[in-house]
């Protein structure tokens, strides 16, 4: 008979079954209403349930982990027999497996050589979608109503008669046999106050993505974008943006037809645009470790000015970045160790408006010693002992941040053509614009905290000052009573804790000069206290602003 506090390879097995299959039935019932606030116009119900599915991954693995960890028979051979078990109960369920793992490495911090189920894009699991199919002809005959009503999609006649001329223009100009088939993924995608149906056509030896982009507005439901290209429905799947809520049976199968319409898309990054980030993260690691087998290059300190909260390293020839806390922040930094994890939460669960960038926490990460720099594993271990360690040969890291790797923004200006960097300081100011209308106020808003995308657009990494809009009193700059007022080196006005004066920040966002006076030509509205308490006021009211991932060319 088992003593009260070992529980054996089988039961283990089961209770980590039983977290999974809860888990999973939580994550899709929250999943599975947001058509109908979608119809029913709830903005910020949406947005709850994105932040509650990112709650449900932390809840649900930290129970498991807590029941688990009573057991003596806690040891890598009774592990390894538990996985034996589990797969018994699971099958090629591959992301009942990415679970099992991630408890592992929370269970033994990190000190398990590598996962027991090695994540792969490949497997024997049903990816088979059931895609909706129609030829182009039908569309031609019946309208997109045909299309809409195989899927249970209604959009009132009058709209969808106003936009389909233009439709019918668009997808005639691609399109030009009337019997190409075309199909559909038959569950729209949803975020913030849009649907999108995903669809594709084999088009003259090529495949043809089609998004077709609604809006529900007190007019009813309106299609008004189509999205034709790679790069525009890259911009909807962009790393930047918040999850979709989207059914998926087969999460595998919906990855691939992704992948079909956007192949230069990390096929991570789009687990994690569907709310699976936690497999999401397990691919990052297998992709990590087979390029440090294939390239042998070794970790470096990342390029740019050293952060004060932050420690960042990288390779020279990857597409990530690692960011680890420093263990004491100097002058003018007073936050603490925790309340920075508190912040990246934060931006996790907040809606990023494709000006934030995803990153992603990794617990007990282990990487080869091998591949690191003296010189940086030297810092790391001097500056961030409390995150970093080294055993048997291996790194570990107790807490480490994942990004996109981006040009820091002062590093693309140095570099940049003339028209390049106009182009981007007057997208440096669109990007805090939407920030602000997310109600988010970045707080430290230097150059060298932005970063400047693949595809030139500028987007914001640097989290630690981070705060609601709601929270920050805008205030204009008191007239000065004298000439004395002018020449004191100290303020002649009060500052409380939450003040920002906007008009202080024409001295530090850009240095003066030509790309300073570009800037002030399209963002001058920024230097005021009336533009940022206008949004402010509307974020107090509860009103969600919409900022729109694509270009509307049908209304």
């Amino acid at each position: 008979m088992n003593e009260p506090d070992t529980i054996d390879a089988k039961s283990a097995a089961a209770l980590l079954h039983a977290h999974v299959e809860k888990f999973y039935a939580e994550f899709n019932e929250i999943t599975r209403h947001a058509k109908q606030r979608f119809l029913q116009r709830e903005w910020n119900g949406q947005r709850e349930a994105v932040r509650e599915r990112i709650s449900l991954h932390e809840r649900a693995f930290e129970k498991a982990v807590r029941e688990l960890s009573i057991s003596r028979s806690l040891d890598k051979g009774w592990w390894k027999q538990t996985g034996v078990e589990f797969e018994k109960l699971t099958g090629s369920d591959t992301l009942a497996k990415t679970f099992f793992d991630a408890v592992g490495r929370m269970l033994f911090q990190g000190d398990l050589a590598s996962p027991l189920f090695q994540s792969s894009t490949s497997g024997k699991q049903d990816t088979e979608l059931e895609l909706v199919s129609v030829s182009y002809e039908t569309i031609l005959q019946s309208g997109f109503f045909s299309v809409l009503q195989k899927i249970g999609f209604e959009v009132s006649d009058q709209n969808l008669i106003a936009t389909s001329l233009k439709l019918l223009e668009k997808m005639n100009s691609l399109i030009p046999d009337p019997s190409n088939l075309l199909f559909f993924y038959p569950h729209l995608f949803y975020r913030n106050k849009h649907a999108y149906l995903l669809g594709y056509g084999n088009v003259s030896e090529r495949v043809l993505p089609l998004l077709f982009a609604f809006t529900n507005s007190e007019d009813g439901i309106v299609l008004n974008a189509l999205l034709t290209t790679e790069e525009e429905l890259k911009n909807v799947f962009a790393f930047s943006r918040s999850y979709f809520l989207v059914e998926a049976r087969h999460p595998k199968g919906l990855v691939d037809l992704l992948l079909k319409v956007m192949p230069s898309k990390p096929e991570a990054q789009l687990y994690m645009n569907l709310g699976y980030q936690e497999h999401g993260k397990e691919l990052v690691v297998a992709k990590l470790h087979q390029h440090l087998q294939q390239h042998r290059s070794q970790f470096m300190v990342a390029p740019g000015i050293p952060g004060m909260v932050m420690m960042v390293f990288t390779l020279p020839d990857y597409d990530l970045v690692f960011k680890i806390i420093r263990d004491h922040f100097k002058p003018p930094k007073f936050v603490s160790r925790q309340e920075v994890i508190e912040k990246y939460l934060f931006i996790a669960k907040h809606d990023r408006v494709g000006r934030l960038a995803d990153a992603q926490r990794f617990e007990f990460l282990g990487l080869p010693l091998a591949y690191f720099d003296q010189r940086l594993l030297d810092f790391l271990l001097l500056d961030c002992s409390q995150s970093v360690s080294v055993r048997q040969g291996i790194v570990c890291f107790q807490d480490v941040y994942v990004e996109r790797k981006m040009v820091p923004l002062n590093i693309y200006l140095e570099q940049a053509r003339p028209d390049e960097a106009e182009r981007a300081v007057i997208d440096f100011g669109h990007a805090i614009r939407e920030m602000a209308m997310s109600n988010i106020f970045p707080g430290d808003l230097l150059i060298k905290n932005f970063g400047v995308t693949s595809e030139e657009r500028v987007v914001f990494y640097d989290y630690d000052e981070i705060v609601p809009l709601v929270d920050c009193t805008f205030k204009d700059i008191p007239k000065a009573r004298d000439d004395d007022d002018e020449m004191n080196a100290e303020p002649w006005y009060a500052v409380n804790e939450s003040d920002i004066f906007p008009e202080e920040l024409v001295k530090f966002l850009l240095p003066a000069g030509p790309l300073r006076d570009c800037f002030a030509m399209d963002h001058q509205e920024l230097y005021t206290a009336a533009f940022w308490n206008r949004l402010k006021n509307l974020h107090q009211n509860g009103v969600v602003v919409d900022i729109q991932p694509y270009v509307a060319n049908l209304v």
